[in-house]
């Protein structure tokens, strides 16, 4: 078994809806001039930054059915299954909807679909997101036209948020991420988005046909949540979103405390508050590690706390 936690290099993304608190608040480099919109801290392509394997990709290790890394998870799935990200929204994205595993597979060949989750990092005052379709009694074809009159926003609800809150966006719910928000996002390792709607940009294509063809009509209602950490002594934590593919759960540390495994397989852990140490080394601001199937990992907070996602696929 891996004896350390594994630090993972990020990746920044260039988007016309992004901003820069990715680069001020987290110190990552763009690539490229422009606005940054996503960091993306764990996914098939990330590379280790430590360890034996420094240099290599979660997705070359998993094919290569690396158990000391990933445990029994490398037997029940074809590719590594799942990707962390960060996302500042300067500006609204596409009003958007992503598809089943099936439907994936059907549509883009590709083995996942696309459940996520979000937990709010920030969020200025007023700051809302659209999720699921406002009227229950919505027909197919009202939506089909809403959607081919580049008018989807209209048939949404729109869902005040703040910093803490959780949103839990199964495939087939129609959402928006919109302008002055910042989110954790724990989601499949898949980049399928169906745009429904994009706020008048031009030259993005709009999905019309596959978009209706995966939105779920049951999704509909809030499933926002705000986990409130229990328990007593240096760590208290709250269940976050499941779903058939991954588990989570919300971290506050407030003293050095030893973390046991969450699953017989390998967790991926992010920082979405305060600063630590880490089996001690420095713990920063949206810093993501894996940990390998077994792995203790001893955590110290910093002056201001420390908050922390897990993950880990089921």
């Amino acid at each position: 078994m891996a004896t350390q936690a594994l630090r993972l290099r990020p990746k920044v993304k260039n988007v016309v809806w992004g901003g820069d608190w990715l680069l001020t608040a987290l110190g990552r480099t763009p690539e490229a001039p422009g606005p940054v919109g996503e960091s993306w801290e764990a996914w098939s392509g990330s590379e280790l930054l430590n360890g034996p394997d420094a240099g290599a990709t979660l997705g070359d290790l998993f094919a290569a059915g690396r158990r000391d890394l990933f445990g029994p998870t490398v037997d029940r799935y074809p590719r590594f299954p799942l990707l962390v990200k960060f996302i500042d929204a300067r500006e609204n994205l596409s009003v958007q909807v992503h598809p089943t595993d099936a439907l994936a597979m059907e549509l883009e060949r590709h083995p996942f679909g696309k459940t996520e989750f979000w937990y709010i990092v920030a969020a200025e005052p007023g700051a809302e997101i659209l999720y699921g379709l406002a009227d229950r009694e919505l027909t197919a074809e009202a939506l089909a036209d809403a959607v081919a009159g580049n008018d989807a926003a209209s048939v949404c609800s729109r869902v005040p948020v703040r910093a803490g809150d959780v949103v839990d966006i199964p495939a087939g719910t129609v959402h928006a991420l919109t302008a002055g928000v910042v989110v954790y996002e724990l989601q499949q390792d898949s980049d399928i988005t169906y745009r429904l709607y994009d706020w008048g940009r031009v030259g993005r294509e709009i999905h019309i046909e596959k978009g209706l063809a995966c939105i779920d009509p049951a999704r509909k209602g809030l499933r926002v949540g705000r986990p409130e950490p229990q328990g007593d002594g240096p760590l208290r934590r709250a269940p976050l979103p499941s779903s058939h593919v991954f588990g989570s759960e919300l971290l506050e540390v407030a003293g050095a405390v030893d973390l046991a495994p969450a699953a017989d397989g390998f967790a991926l852990l992010s920082v979405v508050d305060g600063s630590g140490g880490l089996d001690g080394e420095p713990l920063a601001m949206g810093d993501t590690a894996l940990l390998p199937p077994g792995h203790v990992a001893h955590l110290e907070p910093g002056p201001a706390g420390l908050r922390l996602v897990r993950g880990w696929a089921l």
